[in-house]
């Protein structure tokens, strides 16, 4: 591999074990972050997923005609449903009469979200064990808990990259830090004088 000119190199991968004496311990680089080629691997294998979303929409719209509703209600209702919070008087009588439509949004979020746990804990293996054949089929064989550890060790990278570590110093950015510390802030208002 082509190693690129960086000012400041990456931080050095750390490991985590993942697993136990009854699955089997893997070892795996911890990167702060998803690669590029993890995110493609997962883009692949779920592509030809319906999008529980989309179908999430089909049915909110069912909803929003047979109630004389906004969709956004009827979307509102369909999640409130789902993730059991309480709902006020109507929108639980709705909830009550469309039932069997919640339940079928409810099942397929469940499918997908199980999908999108296999396709990533498939992207890791592949990616950072360097096993490029290794399938969601493989993956669906793992012991639940390293297949678990893994998954973790997924949404600690994603987190990683919404939550970096230091926030740039103004070094890092190319400024000029202020000399004494007395600069004007920015307000963004203009002067009274204006």
């Amino acid at each position: 591999m082509t190693a690129l000119p960086f000012l400041t190199p990456p931080a050095v991968a750390s490991k985590r074990k993942c697993g136990n004496s009854a699955s089997g311990i893997l070892e795996l680089p911890v990167l702060g972050g998803m690669t590029v080629g993890e995110s493609a691997v997962i883009t692949e294998l779920l592509a030809d997923e319906q999008s529980a979303f989309v179908k999430g929409a089909q049915i909110s719209d069912a909803i929003a005609k047979a109630e004389s509703i906004s969709l956004s209600e009827a979307f509102s209702i369909i999640e409130q449903s789902i993730t059991g919070a309480k709902l006020e008087e109507k929108a639980d009588e709705i909830r009550t009469r469309h039932a069997a439509k919640i339940d079928e949004v409810a099942r397929i979020y469940r499918t997908a979200g199980q999908r999108n746990m296999e396709a990533t804990v498939t992207a890791l293996i592949r990616c950072r064990c360097d096993l490029p054949q290794w399938s969601v089929s493989d993956t669906r064989t793992m012991h639940r808990a390293l297949f678990n550890d893994v998954w973790q060790l997924a949404q600690d990278e994603q987190d990683a990259e919404d939550n970096p570590a230091a926030p740039p110093t103004e070094e890092d950015l190319g400024k000029q830090p202020a000399a004494d510390g007395a600069a004007k802030k920015r307000t963004g208002r203009g002067s009274s004088g204006s």
